[in-house]
């Protein structure tokens, strides 16, 4: 057998067992990613938390662009500040669409500590969704009508 001598054999299928489970973890961890391999993980995650029924990941980038719209408009001036400094930074040079700025805006959102904040305006935007950009916007509050 090559020059092996049965004792040898053993020590062999060991190797070949250690080798088989690291690139076996390895091709584990590749897939597994970390937040920096995903920036929308921890976003997901959060509305996943807070409305999981929802499945408002699968809003369009319009829709979720309107919601941090709003969000902003009513966040304290600390963080519409962060929001608008994040979105110009990395997106000023972009030509067109809504997902760089939603990313730069979640971002800034999330290091101030306030991705709970803009989840739960998220889950009250939307009723739910049924598909990839196939969702319904919550009706706003109605008041009763005074007599």
């Amino acid at each position: 057998m090559c020059g092996m001598t049965p004792s040898s054999l053993p020590a062999l299928a060991i190797q070949v067992v250690r080798i088989v489970v690291a690139a076996a973890a390895c091709t584990l961890l590749a897939f597994a990613g970390t937040a920096a391999d995903d920036p929308w993980r921890p976003y997901r995650a959060e509305i996943g938390r807070q409305c999981p029924a929802k499945h408002l990941e699968w809003l369009s980038p319009a829709d979720l662009r309107d919601v941090l719209d709003t969000y902003e408009t009513g966040a304290d001036p600390r963080i519409r500040a962060a929001m608008s400094v994040a979105e110009a930074d990395r997106c000023g040079t972009t030509i067109a669409g809504a997902t760089c700025g939603n990313l730069a805006e979640i971002e800034a959102v999330r290091s101030a500590g306030e991705l709970p904040a803009l989840a739960k305006s998220v889950c009250a935007g939307f009723s739910e969704c049924h598909g990839q950009s196939d969702c319904i916007a919550a009706e706003p509050p109605t008041t009763a009508p005074k007599h």
